[in-house]
């Protein structure tokens, strides 16, 4: 299954390429984990710090499969605005945001959460609702930049271009797919529901899903626009990263 995989065939050096093997293959290797780890957490055996280190594994691992998304959608919004120092700044800004929101949760909160027999099903604290919010902004400023940009696009006589076009269909659609997620675990927490622990299970194949084909749209743009030789916005804007690696 691996040799078969085109990404398999991209330079080593392909930042890319790592990002897309780490969302596919280690998302795999951790849904396989889960298979043996579920079971015994709800054993009614497993220890209190067992269960502690669940709930920060569950939060740890989702923060890493967004990021991994909320990068390559933060590469195109770069791309799109000429490598602007801003951008760096607010994206940058807004995804550390994120990880001093889930720290401050985590460290403060997460001890708080009542011990059960079964800790899978624990009721989380409803201050995560914090660092959902913050995930809602960083996605929102995406999409938000993405169409600002279109709108600058159309007045300049390239509004339609491959590029701009597929930045907005994928931003948009990863932004509504990770709001619903992230509402329903907002509404849980605040129902003090147990299913929020169990929405960490579909948030890592979604979200595996999103970032992978996030990375293969943008792969079959650039194979499309080598083949036509023609591209509206060549002068325009760059797909690549500062160091030369590009999708």
């Amino acid at each position: 299954m691996l040799n078969h995989d085109p990404f398999f065939r991209k330079p080593w050096n392909s930042f890319f390429k790592w990002l897309y093997l780490f969302l596919r293959y280690l998302s795999l290797a951790i849904q396989i984990f889960h298979q043996f780890a579920v079971p015994y957490l709800n054993s009614g055996k497993a220890l209190k710090s067992n269960c502690f280190a669940w709930y920060v594994y569950t939060v740890i691992i989702g923060q890493f499969q967004t990021t991994a998304v909320e990068i390559i959608l933060a590469v195109r919004v770069y791309a799109l605005f000429n490598r602007s120092r801003r951008i760096v700044i607010i994206l940058g800004s807004l995804m550390t945001l994120e990880f001093v929101i889930l720290v401050i949760v985590v460290s403060g909160y997460f001890h708080r959460i009542p011990s059960i027999p079964y800790c899978i099903l624990s009721k989380p604290p409803h201050q995560i609702i914090y660092y959902a919010i913050a995930v809602v902004t960083t996605q929102s400023t995406l999409l938000g930049l993405a169409l600002i940009k279109q709108i600058l696009a159309r007045r300049a006589g390239w509004g339609r271009a491959p590029l701009v076009s597929l930045l907005i269909r994928d931003g948009t659609t990863t932004f509504f797919i990770i709001c619903v997620i992230l509402f329903c675990i907002g509404s849980f927490c605040e129902l003090r529901d147990e299913r929020t622990v169990i929405m960490f299970f579909w948030l890592i194949s979604i979200i595996s899903s999103c970032g992978c084909r996030l990375i293969v749209n943008m792969q079959r743009l650039a194979v499309y626009e080598k083949l036509v030789h023609c591209s509206p916005i060549t002068s325009e804007i760059e797909v690549y990263f500062p160091s030369g690696l590009s999708f």
